[in-house]
């Protein structure tokens, strides 16, 4: 049984939590993470209006636009952001893609080979190597650079993914143990999910 205490903390942290995600990028990040492209690369657009510093929306407007397949505008967006910022693992891994579905082999494996010194040792490292190796020995017809890049793609989400679930239980872990600094409010001690699925705080 889950005490009125813990379910108190629990709605400041998840209030918390959905302020954070109410900003425009918070927005976008969300809309291009659901698949929902036309409505991130609006949104990205959106911010990049407003600010057009923001190097981060300039980011998510090129993987957005990549992913609508509008690869010319990916290349634009990424080109200016890698003009900006040139240590960007996801703007080379992007802009390859990009070059590389416009047939465009040479600065494909420009930009591959970047993000592969940027990010060594990781498993998309070792998949943009082996897709370099094919780039880079033969000429590849349209269906199997479409193949290639779309596994880096693929490739490049799942690491992402990952890592938003390495954050998200770091986070929960932190959550658990929070204790909301309040004169008057007591507070709970560290809490944990037991295999039934019932929150204990003590």
């Amino acid at each position: 049984m889950v005490s009125s205490r813990a379910l108190a903390t629990l709605a400041l942290i998840t209030a918390a939590s959905t302020l954070g995600c109410a900003t425009p990028y918070g927005t976008a990040q969300t809309a291009l993470r659901q698949g929902r492209y036309e409505e991130a690369a609006s949104r990205f657009q959106d911010v990049l209006t407003q600010s057009p510093d923001r190097l981060d929306a300039l980011l998510g407007l090129g993987v957005t636009r990549y992913k609508l397949g509008a690869y010319d505008e990916a290349v634009a967006a990424l080109g200016r952001l890698v003009a900006q910022a040139p240590n960007s693992e996801t703007a080379h891994l992007y802009l390859g893609i990009s070059h590389l579905q416009r047939g465009e082999e040479g600065p494909a494996a420009e930009h591959l080979a970047k993000y592969v010194q940027l990010k060594p040792g990781t498993r998309l490292a070792r998949e943009v190597e082996r897709a370099l190796q094919l780039v880079r020995d033969e000429r590849l017809s349209p269906a199997l650079r479409a193949f290639v890049a779309g596994s880096l793609d693929a490739g490049a989400d799942w690491e992402h993914d990952v890592q938003e679930a390495r954050e998200a239980r770091l986070a929960a872990e932190r959550a658990y143990s929070w204790r909301p600094f309040y004169p008057f409010y007591p507070g709970v001690g560290p809490c944990f999910v037991t295999r039934s699925g019932h929150l204990l705080c003590y």
